[in-house]
């Protein structure tokens, strides 16, 4: 298999009838996963395959927000040592569960303290780092140029950022109690977010990926008319600065959960590709259905359900399904989203790596 940018551009214009790609996991177990292919009874002993899934076509890239962490210091009085901060002055660390598997993380909010919206305007926030524009068109070329797909990171738009830096709990009573400061907030998160995607689409990247963590397993976390008139104008901002600076550019939208009454609002504002589209719990078959000529499919595996306690016939039986039933007509993007690599989940990827190469053709 070889690696191509067309067959991803082919996806993401929902033109690519039958074609499956792949976007890879990377880390080392799962690189053990794959040199031993070819040890495994459903033998893929073409090198080529096995670098295919070390590779995927998709490389991603992001404008680079600039911060002086130790400004975060003040907002941040309980961080412990060797926590990480995000440019945005999010603190956090990493969880393992008891048998040591990554278990998520812990954060600290920078705004958790921070109730006006003189608090906001004194807060040291991030900038796009204009400086860096040429290096990263020369890396975006470079990219495409090895035939990888570029992607423009910008996930984390609005909504999602805004909790991760004042706490879920504490935003979400902001939306009713203090409305003008949730509105100073998203404006000053919104005006950063534009520039970013306003870069990335300058320096040619194959589509640009914003998104928010918006949806439980269920529902929506907060009602269409509240994301119509609390963060859509934002989200639709965005969308139109990425397109103003390169017309037609693919525009994918981010969100875990069940992200299906959000669609037509994301289609009317310019997306054309969701991710993850978690088969736990959106109806992919059905998704592919209704909105498939509108919007790209990218992700579509069930981490949660059959990869974390299935089978490996299970494993294969739904690989195949994708190639069968959701592939045509359109093409999708396969990729594995916040998947927890234990032993069992090795052993799915093993079926899966199998079984996929078996249906795209050796």
């Amino acid at each position: 298999m070889q690696r191509s940018r067309q067959r991803v551009l082919a996806a993401l214009r929902r033109t690519g009838d039958g074609l499956v790609v792949y976007d890879a996991l990377g880390g080392p177990a799962v690189g053990a996963v794959i040199d031993a292919l070819d040890r495994r009874p459903r033998a893929v002993s073409d090198e080529a395959w096995r670098e295919y899934f070390r590779s995927g076509e998709v490389r991603y890239v992001s404008a680079g927000m600039r911060a002086e962490e130790a400004r975060f210091a003040e907002y941040l009085p309980d961080l412990p040592p060797g926590a990480d901060v995000s440019c945005w002055g999010v603190g956090r660390i990493a969880l393992q569960n008891a048998a040591g598997d990554h278990a998520g993380h812990k954060y600290w909010h920078p705004l958790a303290q921070i109730d006006s919206v003189a608090g906001l305007d004194a807060y040291p926030w991030p900038e796009v780092a204009a400086d860096g524009q040429e290096d990263l068109r020369a890396r975006v070329a470079d990219l495409q140029a090895q035939g990888f797909a570029v992607v423009g990171n910008a996930s984390q738009t609005i909504l999602e950022t805004a909790y991760l830096m004042r706490g879920i709990d504490r935003l979400f009573l902001d939306f009713y109690e203090r409305p003008e400061y949730v509105d100073a907030l998203f404006t000053a998160l919104a005006e950063r977010r534009i520039a970013e995607v306003r870069q990335l689409a300058a320096t040619g990247v194959d589509a640009v990926r914003i998104g928010d963590d918006i949806a439980t397993q269920q529902a929506l976390m907060i009602s269409l008319p509240m994301y119509r008139e609390r963060l859509r104008p934002w989200h639709a901002a965005v969308v139109a600065a990425a397109h103003e600076t390169a017309p037609g550019l693919p525009i994918a939208y981010h969100s875990d959960g069940n992200l299906t009454a959000l669609l037509p609002e994301l289609i009317e504002m310019g997306v054309t590709a969701i991710n993850p589209v978690q088969p736990e719990c959106m109806d992919l078959a059905a998704i592919r259905r209704e909105f498939g000529r509108d919007l790209a499919l990218w992700g579509c595996t069930p981490v949660q359900s059959i990869y974390a306690h299935g089978t490996p016939a299970q494993v294969r039986a739904h690989t195949r399904w994708l190639f069968e039933a959701i592939a045509p007509e359109h093409g999708l993007i396969v990729q594995f989203m916040n998947i927890v690599l234990t032993p069992h989940v090795l052993g799915s990827l093993r079926a899966f790596f199998e079984e996929f190469a078996a249906c795209a053709g050796t």
